[in-house]
Parts: C-alpha cells; structure tokens; sequence
C-alpha cells in the first residue's frame, strides 16, 4: 500500500513534467515596469519583457485611481524584447489623498501566453514636475541676483515643499529651498566674464511629499559688458600711437615745423658786405642819403610832438 501511494505522485510527474515544461517555454513575462507623469497630466509607462515578442503581439495598459481608469493600447510591428512604451494624454490624477495609481500591462500573443504584470505607484514619486518659470539675472555692484518661480503644479503646495538645484557655469551645482516669507531668489558673486549662465531644475521635498523625479533645466544666460583688465593699457598705446603718427604727417603736409619752430636767423651773413665793401662804414653800407632822411624826419617829428 506504501509504495502504490509514493508511485501515483511518481508517475503524474513524469507525465505532466513534459507538459509543464513546454507551457514555462512559451509564456513571457513582463518586467522593469517604469512609469513616469510630466506635464500635470501627461503619462508614459515603459517596460521590458523575458522574451522576443513576435510580430502581430497586443498590449494593454490600464490606468486606474479611484474611480478613474483609462487604457492603452500598443501594438507590435515588428520583433520585440525591450523598449516597449505606452503614453496616456490627459489623464486625471488626484495627489492629496495620496490615492495610489494602479497600473497593469497584459499582452496577447497567437505564439506565447502573456503574464499580466501589476503594481501600486505612489503619484508623487513618479511626478517629473515641470521646469521653474520665469528664470532670470540681475547685475548689483558686486553681485548677481537670480530669481525664478515655482513650476505649475496639479496641487497648491507652498514653496516649503519644492527643492532646487543651481548650476552655474563653471557646473557648479548647490541646492536651495525656500520657507516662510523668503524670496526664490540666489546672490552670488559677480564673475569676471562677459557671459554667465545658470541653470536651475526642481523636484518635491520630503517636508510635504515623496520626491519624484528631477524637472529639465531652465537656462538663463545674461550677457555684460566686460572689459577685461588688459583691455585698457592696450586701447591707451594705440590711441597715443594713432595721434603720434597723425601730427607727423599734418606737419609733412602744411609745414607747421617751419611756423612752430623757426630758424633762428644767423647774424654773420647780413654783416659780410658792411664788412667787407664798406670797410665798416655803417652810413653808407644802408645808404647815406635814406639815413640822413630818415633821422631829420624823425628828428622833425619829434620837435612837433614837444
């Protein structure tokens, strides 16, 4: 009785054992369910599978919170194993109940049976929130002011429950978050560069939430008009080389050397013929007759003037 008991169990195996392991060969399981929401309302899920999935294969995705469910449908045109991906538009989701989002993917093959795969998400850690808006620079004396606004959200959160990430542009990265009646606003010091840029992203704070996923980068670039150090002993030698060059050839061109600077008159030539002719006889080297003229009108005038 013993051993008729122990030989059933025995038997079943060895004849079903076949069966089973050809039923484990054609089925495909689904794997690496990701799922991300962006843009408040968008939704994409993505996934891997066991298995090659063969041309003509069907999948669905279904959506449901609450009372709210949606489906998507994808289908297979050509050999697949990874990569499958299924986007929802305008899905409603509900975030302050913390009402978890059920998401399941089942697949339909004429070859392989499709495993359904199932899982709960938490809607605040599959949030990709949008970048921050309204990104901006400002100059003060030593100092750059950047300012920006919290993104768009689905719930009204204060600004206590978002936390960001500052990158400059020498990729530095810091990370900021803001509480009570503080202004989203970063100071730091003014670089020595013509054009600065900086980046800043967003993700929820575990002061009011789950974080999710890391916004885009909002880029900011502000240009100033920088003059570096060197800039100014250079633009100062060609100025004064410029109106070196350019008196040179106003005086080449108008003679102004010959009006600024005269000769100084050498006093050895007028005299050589009072000296030489006249044997030094001043009357008649100028003319006897003028000088005599010349002194009575003179002498004359002055009597009249007396």
């Amino acid at each position: 009785m013993f051993v008729i008991v122990w030989t059933f169990p025995l038997v079943w195996l060895m004849i079903c054992h076949p069966c089973l392991a050809q039923e484990s060969n054609r089925s495909i399981d689904i794997t690496n369910v990701q799922c991300i929401i962006y843009n408040i309302s968008m939704l994409n899920c993505t996934w891997d599978t066991t298995k090659e999935v063969p041309e003509g294969s069907q999948f669905i995705v279904h959506f449901k919170q609450d009372e709210h469910a949606k489906a998507c449908y994808l289908y297979i045109q050509k050999k697949q194993k990874e990569h499958f991906k299924c986007h929802f538009q305008q899905v409603e989701i509900k975030y302050k109940e913390l009402q978890k989002i059920n998401i399941s993917v089942n697949g339909s093959s004429k070859d392989y049976k499709m495993n359904t795969y199932s899982e709960l998400f938490n809607p605040f850690s599959i949030e990709k929130l949008n970048p921050p808006v309204n990104v901006s620079l400002s100059l003060s004396a030593n100092n750059i002011i950047l300012t920006w606004e919290q993104p768009p959200t689905e719930y009204n959160f204060s600004k206590k429950c978002f936390n960001y990430e500052i990158k400059d542009s020498n990729g530095v990265k810091s990370l900021r978050s803001f509480t009570g009646n503080e202004s989203i606003s970063v100071i730091s010091p003014r670089a020595d560069t013509s054009i600065m840029a900086f980046q800043v992203r967003v993700n929820g704070h575990s002061r009011c939430r789950n974080p999710g996923i890391w916004s885009d980068w909002s880029v900011v670039y502000l240009k100033q008009n920088h003059i570096p150090q060197y800039v100014g002993p250079v633009v100062a030698s060609v100025i004064i080389t410029l109106i070196l060059v350019i008196s040179f050839f106003l005086c080449k061109r108008f003679q102004i050397k010959d009006t600024l600077f005269p000769p100084i008159p050498d006093p050895k030539k007028p005299f050589i013929g009072l000296f030489q002719s006249h044997n030094k006889d001043f009357k008649e080297w100028i003319g006897g007759d003028a000088f005599t003229e010349t002194t009575e009108q003179e002498e004359t005038v002055t009597m009249k003037v007396e």
